[in-house]
């Protein structure tokens, strides 16, 4: 059993001498991102946005916060970030991160052969952008933020869920380097706060790290010996989070309500949904019985209990416990041979999510919060772990592993059969390769389809992730299709993104060799036009936005070919575009929440 000593207690925010070697770490969340850096000795939160918390949002670890989060402001009509835009009663865009790894439309796709990942758009002041540029946006005002404290944040390591995706991987790195951060790799959430932790109570032990934030939970369990850190497994749910805590909240308040949020302005339905996650969290206190809450957009005072609260929330506790006991199935291993356990993100604060897990593990084994920072523990690790890849023999320190079975997908009858290449919890750099042959004579190319799934799961199921189609151009028709038979060879990097070597076998002649980098239909590279996007987006923090016509908008959506039941704001669909949590996808269909 881990034994719990006061940590070294890190310095927060403030200038620095210039001799000193800085590394950064930043994490990208889907409600709340931070920055740190370390020093070699300490870590450090950088105050991206402190000075701009309201003071109703004053809690514990809130001022080293930046809300992911994009709005334009009430009156000015520019751009904002952060707490301003989470504030203002124009429409916020949240969740981005979210968007970088989902299906634009999903397995609604019934005639395409595998459904794709494709880019998200959003609409700010009433123009369209694509969510990697509106992640990049946000990307940039962290280095604008760290460069006002005279800190140059051109490179970072950059930390994603255990859980996502080859294509949620590709396009948040896409996202910082669009906003100049050159990223020096991509690290797993739970793996960096245990980074974290191990710097702070340097005891050696096997971890479990259950990391609970706005948009999605991963747990993971490793080993750290008090030098190695070797991630065992990692299980996850990618949109199970605070977000989901605020719908449960919001269902009780339109129960009691009797009206529904359609039935609001936007600028109404906004303000109450802020409404809503402030009395979340004021429900997650034990010592709160009940509330009286007001409403002005619905027009009255509301009283919900805290019992009222957790019982909406214990569906999705419960559901939380499922990634966990899979962790531990997966070693074959039970409570007892867990040292500790660190509870990360907002969403594991919640007093019956603290429950659940102790009644699983042992409330003995849940280090206490004050010794693992819950809310900034990852960017801390992060800048930890980044200033050992600048050392060799470091970055030997540290195990990670694949988390998906990386395979093909192969006509399988009425769903796609999946055939796995690279097993999940590899360690990376992995690498695996498969033999292909061309499905008929005389075929000038050949296809293959890309799939992060499980093992025993169709290659269209819900546990898919497709990346994208192989395209191989051949050297030449052959009537025997043996004789263009290819060699694959795939490959994953430290950060888990994905190379392709492609080896024509009768000729030994290198075909391709490329990172997967295309996620939509067409092919198209995902950085293509980006640039000057993230620059036009970014142009708004000083030149208002102008609502466009129903003609603009309708050119806009042409050029970039979506189809004409897209909702135009201000336009006839009213009723579709009031709702702030839709979005648009590149193929043009209406998408739900994401």
């Amino acid at each position: 059993m881990f034994h719990q000593t006061a940590p070294r207690r890190p310095r927060r925010g403030g200038g620095v001498a210039a001799e000193e070697q800085l590394t950064y770490g930043i994490d990208f969340g889907t409600s709340n991102s931070v920055v740190a850096r370390y020093n070699g000795d300490t870590t450090e939160v950088l105050p991206v946005d402190s000075g701009n918390v309201p003071a109703q949002w004053r809690e514990p670890e809130f001022e080293d916060l930046f809300p992911s989060v994009l709005s334009v402001r009430d009156f000015e009509q520019t751009l904002c970030f952060g707490w301003d835009a989470k504030t203002t009663t124009g429409e916020p865009i949240d969740a981005v991160k979210r968007m970088l790894g989902t299906r634009s439309a999903g397995m609604e796709q019934a005639n395409e052969d595998t459904p794709l990942l494709e880019e998200h758009h959003v609409w700010i002041g009433g123009e369209p952008f694509r969510s990697t540029a509106a992640a990049a946006a946000l990307f940039a005002q962290m280095k604008t933020a760290a460069s006002r404290h005279l800190l140059d944040l051109s490179e970072a390591v950059v930390t994603v869920p255990a859980n996502a995706t080859g294509g949620a991987r590709y396009r948040t790195r896409a996202a910082a380097r669009l906003a100049g951060i050159k990223v020096k790799a991509l690290l797993n959430e739970p793996t960096a706060a245990a980074i974290s932790y191990a710097t702070d109570v340097d005891i050696p032990g096997r971890l479990l790290i259950f990391d609970w934030g706005g948009g999605t939970i991963d747990v993971t369990v490793l080993d750290y010996d008090g030098k190695y850190f070797e991630e065992l497994t990692s299980r996850g749910i990618a949109a199970l989070g605070g977000l989901e805590f605020d719908e449960a909240l919001a269902r009780i308040f339109l129960q009691k309500a009797g009206q529904v949020p359609e039935s609001l302005t936007l600028q109404e339905r906004n303000r109450w949904r802020r409404d809503v996650e402030l009395t979340k969290i004021a429900l997650s206190r034990r010592d709160i019985g009940e509330m009286d809450v007001d409403f002005p957009a619905l027009g009255t005072s509301l009283r919900v209990s805290r019992e009222e609260y957790a019982a909406a929330a214990a569906p999705l506790i419960e559901r939380a416990m499922d990634p966990l006991k899979q962790c531990l199935d997966d070693l074959g291993i039970g409570p007892a041979d867990i040292d500790a356990v660190l509870m990360i993100g907002g969403t594991s604060q919640i007093p019956e999510a603290r429950d659940a897990v102790g009644s699983l593990l042992g409330a003995d084994r849940i280090v206490d919060p004050g010794l693992c920072h819950p809310m900034t523990a990852v960017a801390r690790g992060a800048a930890v772990y980044s200033a050992a890849l600048d050392n060799h023999m470091d970055r030997e320190r540290f195990s990670l592993v694949t988390n998906y079975d990386l395979g093909t997908a192969i006509a399988g009858g009425a769903r796609k059969g999946f055939v796995p290449i690279i097993k999940r919890n590899r360690t990376l750099a992995a690498r695996g390769e498969r033999r292909f042959t061309p499905a008929r004579a005389n075929a000038f190319s050949l296809k293959v389809e890309i799939v992060e799934g499980e093992a025993g799961y169709a290659a269209d199921s819900d546990r898919a992730f497709p990346l994208g189609v192989l395209e191989v151009r051949l050297p030449r028709p052959e009537q025997d299709p043996e004789r263009n038979a290819v060699v694959i060879d795939f490959r994953y990097d430290h950060s888990g993104i994905l190379r392709v070597k492609v080896v024509h076998e009768a000729t030994n002649k290198l075909l391709m060799e490329a990172e997967i980098d295309s996620f939509g239909k067409d092919g198209t590279p995902l950085q293509q036009g980006l640039d000057g996007e993230l620059h036009r987006l970014l142009a708004h923090a000083d030149v208002p936005f102008l609502q466009n016509s129903g003609a603009e908008t309708g050119q806009i959506k042409e050029f970039l070919g979506l189809g004409s039941g897209i909702p135009d704001p201000g336009g006839a669909e009213t009723s579709v575009q009031s709702v702030p949590d839709a979005d648009l996808s590149v193929n043009g269909i209406p998408q739900s929440r994401i």
